[in-house]
This record gives structure tokens, C-alpha cells and sequence, in this order.
């Protein structure tokens, strides 16, 4: 009798065991989320950890905006590059996205935006939105959603160039690309690179040089069909502009073995003086400010790629794109929604932006330019004002896209595939997913 009574308790905790161990999960996740008065929110950030100039300026917000807001706790997951990307996917697929994630205003994420894992953010920020750049404030969404707070107006596409050689070299800043690749020679002839870039990593190939390649090439018209299928990515301005590519690292006018430098490498030889042009985004200005001397930064300017034959779009023009940011979760409601929202605001609005704009970044929230601004912000806030703006790539087309299409680049570069090959697989695969 004792030995059916014990079978029949134990059948019964079997039977209610996995209700009372989601209230337990419940009540577990709870605490953990709010406890003692203090709300802790998970971040999902796009992060190079060893930066030693940028993630200390991060971390120097973190703790600002903690100090301020007591009751809320960050809980950061860091990525970079593609693992970011690929991690960031996964956590999609799976319905295990962070409270917080760093998104991008264009396709690039478009695997969390556009499955309405986000909330739309134009309802906190109403009445702000005369506060920013036009540019940032670009709907996101098909309805004109804003699914994450652009922490900048981002230029992907600046020519660095240090003034000093080109005078030791009896050089001046080209105005054609024919000039720039007459001037291989004598660069390379004095021990030094042409043209500083490391793309190891596959993106800088695409992000700082491609998209303003194409945008010279075929003009923006033409880039406006090609993204709406009236136009194709195998069509012969695009092709032209892959060539461009092409005969630069055939004539050796990249960073020797630029496909297996790491990312930051680049920015290593143009501090250091060992290369006359550097290709990168508005963003290392960030790491400028710290890394160049006071002398440095007099003769360093930012400058435009020069007029390539056949160019079709507007000469001095950079690639360009509102700014990542950070978005929330949409299953975030009440108190944790409030509290991610602060973070959000915090990071791109006034306060956040002013921090970030004296580390060298240009803010999407509108500042006026400081009076004891960085010489090198002030050469990154008049280059902004001065130049004709075009798409850059991965934020007009799809993540899958892009990603075979930053290792095509590279492919192209070692001599595997040739720049129609490149042009027509990636014409394919977004003609496969659609426009």
C-alpha cells in the first residue's frame, strides 16, 4: 500500500514538476532583472575589445551613464567583425536576442530589424527628431520605423593623406586617379606604401572604397535603379568599378598583403609615417586624436579619392550612411522598456554625443563644433560639410549578399574570380532574396 501511494506521489510531482520549475525560471529571471531597486539590461555591442583607444572611451560612457542612473545596470556581450554579425543572427533565429543590440540603419541587420524583433523607437524619441542630422532620422522600416538611435553620421569612405611626404616626395595631392597611380612608383621607390589598407577582415575592401567606387562610377541614379532591379549590379559601371579595385593591388599600390593585415594595421602605418595615403572611415579619427602627435596633425588631411575615368557620379563624393546605434528588444514593456530607452538616449543624444564628439567622432545629434575641439575633428567635421554623399553598400544591401561579396573582393584580389564574376554573383544572390 505505502509502496502505490509513494508511485502515485512521485507520478503526480513528475506531472506538475515542469509548471513549478517555470514559475521557479520565472521568478529566477525576475530577480535577476530587477533586484534590490536595480534593473540590469543585456547589451549585445559591437565591440573590438583591444582597441586601447576606443574601448576605453566606450567604457568611459558606460560608466558615466551608470553614475547617473543608479537603478540600471549594463550587462555587455561583446563582438566584432563578422563574428559579430554571425552571433548576432544566431541569437535571431533562435528568439534569444539581448534586452539592448547594436543594430545598423541599413540591410546590414536586417535579420532582427525587418522581423519585428525591434521596437520602433519614434514614440520615445517624438518630439526630438529636429535634433539630429536628416540624414539619421531616415525612416528604417517600410512604415518609416526608427529601429535604432544613429549614435553618428558615419563617412566610410575618407582618404587620408599625410602632406609631409608628399612634399618630401615632390608629390601633390592627385587630382585623377591616372596621377594617383603615377605616384606608385615613387612612393613605393622611397620604401613606402601607397595606399594604407588591412582587409583581412573583408568589410574595409566594401565598406571604405567599393560603394564610393560604384557611386563614381555609375552615379547615383543609376545606383537608385540598380538597388530597385530597374538597373543590375553586372552591369558594366559596376564591373568598372571592381576593375578599379583590380589595378590598384595588381599595381601594387595597397598595403603589401593587405588581405591578411588585420584591421587597425592600416591605421598603424599611416601614424606611424610609413605610408603617404590611408583608406578608412570617419570613425578613426577616434583613434587619431590619441595616436598623432600635435606636430602630426598639422600636416595630416582628409581628403577625397580622385576623379576615376569615365566617372559618372560626383567628383570629391565619399561613401556615407546614418550611423549604427543601439535598438531594444520588442519584448521589453514598462520599467526594463524605460530603463533601456535611457541608455538609448543617453548614448545618442546630447550628453552621450558631446562625449563621443570630443573623442573624435561626429555625433548624429547636432553640437556645435567645440572651440577646443581636436585639430582632427575640426579636419573631420569641414570635410563632412564639403563633400557630395553616396550609399555604402552594406547598408543598402542585404547582409548574405554582402558577406559572399566582401570574400569575392578579396578572391578577386588574389586572382580567383575576375570583377564580372564578382559583379554577376552578387547581381544573383540579390536578385535570389529579392530587392
Amino acid at each position: 500500500m505505502k509502496t502505490k501511494r509513494l508511485f502515485v506521489f512521485l507520478l503526480a510531482l513528475f506531472l506538475v514538476s515542469p509548471a513549478l520549475l517555470f514559475c521557479a525560471g520565472t521568478k529566477e529571471q525576475a530577480s535577476t532583472e530587477t533586484k534590490d531597486g536595480v534593473i540590469t539590461l543585456s547589451v549585445y555591442h559591437y565591440l573590438d575589445q583591444t582597441d586601447k583607444t576606443t574601448a576605453p572611451n566606450f567604457q568611459h560612457l558606460v560608466d558615466v551613464f551608470e553614475q547617473e542612473n543608479p537603478n540600471i545596470k549594463l550587462s555587455f556581450e561583446y563582438g566584432y567583425g563578422e563574428a559579430f554579425h554571425d552571433k548576432l543572427q544566431t541569437m535571431a533565429m533562435s528568439g534569444q536576442l539581448p534586452d539592448i543590440i547594436l543594430l545598423y540603419p541599413g540591410k546590414r541587420t536586417s535579420q532582427v530589424t525587418s522581423a519585428g524583433l525591434v521596437q520602433d523607437l519614434r514614440p520615445y524619441l517624438a518630439g526630438h527628431e529636429g535634433e539630429f542630422a536628416d540624414m539619421a532620422m531616415q525612416g528604417q522600416g517600410e512604415q518609416g520605423e526608427i529601429w535604432e538611435l544613429p549614435e553618428d553620421i558615419s563617412i566610410t569612405s575618407i582618404m587620408y593623406t599625410n602632406n609631409r611626404l608628399l612634399k618630401q616626395l615632390g608629390l601633390t595631392f592627385p587630382k585623377t586617379y591616372e596621377e594617383l597611380l603615377a605616384q606608385g612608383e615613387v612612393i613605393r621607390a622611397a620604401g613606402l606604401i601607397p595606399i594604407s589598407i588591412a582587409n583581412k577582415d573583408a568589410w574595409p575592401m566594401q565598406s571604405c572604397l567599393a560603394g564610393m567606387l560604384v557611386e563614381r562610377a555609375g552615379g547615383m541614379a543609376w545606383f537608385d535603379k540598380a538597388l530597385a532591379g530597374e538597373a543590375s549590379f553586372a552591369d558594366p559601371q559596376f564591373v568598372h568599378a571592381m576593375d578599379i579595385i583590380k589595378e590598384l593591388n595588381d599595381k601594387q599600390m595597397f598595403s603589401p598583403g593587405t588581405n591578411q593585415l588585420a584591421y587597425g594595421q592600416g591605421l598603424d602605418d599611416f601614424v606611424n609615417e610609413r605610408a603617404v595615403y590611408f583608406i578608412d572611415g570617419g570613425w578613426t579619427v577616434n583613434n587619431m586624436v590619441g595616436e598623432l602627435t600635435d606636430q602630426q596633425k598639422t600636416y595630416m588631411s582628409l581628403e577625397s579619392f580622385p576623379d576615376i575615368p569615365d566617372q559618372q557620379g560626383k567628383s570629391q563624393s565619399a561613401s556615407a550612411t546614418a550611423g549604427q546605434g543601439f535598438g531594444m528588444n520588442a519584448k521589453l514593456s514598462d520599467a526594463k522598456a524605460q530603463a533601456a530607452w535611457k541608455w538609448i538616449w543617453f548614448y545618442s543624444g546630447p550628453e552621450g554625443s558631446a562625449i563621443r564628439q570630443r573623442y573624435g567622432r561626429l555625433p548624429a545629434y547636432n553640437l556645435a563644433e567645440p572651440a577646443d575641439a581636436d585639430p582632427m575633428i575640426k579636419k573631420l567635421i569641414a570635410f563632412a560639410a564639403r563633400v557630395p554623399m553616396g550609399y555604402v553598400m552594406d547598408s543598402v544591401i542585404d547582409a548574405e549578399p554582402i558577406g559572399t561579396f566582401n570574400i569575392n573582393l578579396q578572391n578577386m584580389m588574389f586572382g580567383t574570380m575576375t570583377s564580372t564574376q564578382v559583379a554577376q554573383e552578387l547581381e544573383t544572390m540579390v536578385q535570389a532574396i529579392g530587392r
